[in-house]
């Protein structure tokens, strides 16, 4: 009989926690080797859902897609306790979903910077429901 692998390590080094709730997404600004055919640009706002979130980013489903290096305003509504919360986020990457479920688009947002408290807010939501 084969020996049996040991789990596979998660890559990641933050913890990720699925959670669905609605987010507005406001362009700040595109990186100069921009290959997505959309017709947003900087101040432009769309909408989506995000699917999980960490520490350290969130990943958002939606209906446009961004180049890597975009830089994004994600206000959050956050559901417990009802607040808004408005983090600065860059485009790590960004896929096609093969199933169109909150979007077509699915995208890895790094938190870059936020508004004094705003990130201790989103952080203290993430730490309630580890």
């Amino acid at each position: 009989m084969a020996a049996m692998r040991a789990p596979k390590e998660d890559a990641r080094s933050k913890q990720r926690i699925t959670k669905v709730l609605p987010i507005d997404c406001t362009i700040l600004s595109l990186p100069l080797n921009q290959t997505t055919p959309h017709f947003l640009g900087a101040g432009d706002v769309f909408g989506g859902r995000t699917l999980n979130i960490s520490l350290t980013g969130l990943q958002i489903h939606s209906d446009i897609e961004l180049d890597p290096m975009t830089v994004v305003d994600v206000t959050v509504k956050l559901d417990k306790p009802p607040r808004t919360v408005t983090v600065r986020t860059q485009v790590a990457w960004a896929k096609r979903n093969t199933i169109d479920i909150y979007g077509r688009w699915r995208m890895g947002l790094r938190l870059i910077e936020s508004r004094p408290g705003e990130i201790e807010i989103l952080h203290n939501y993430y730490k309630q429901l580890v």
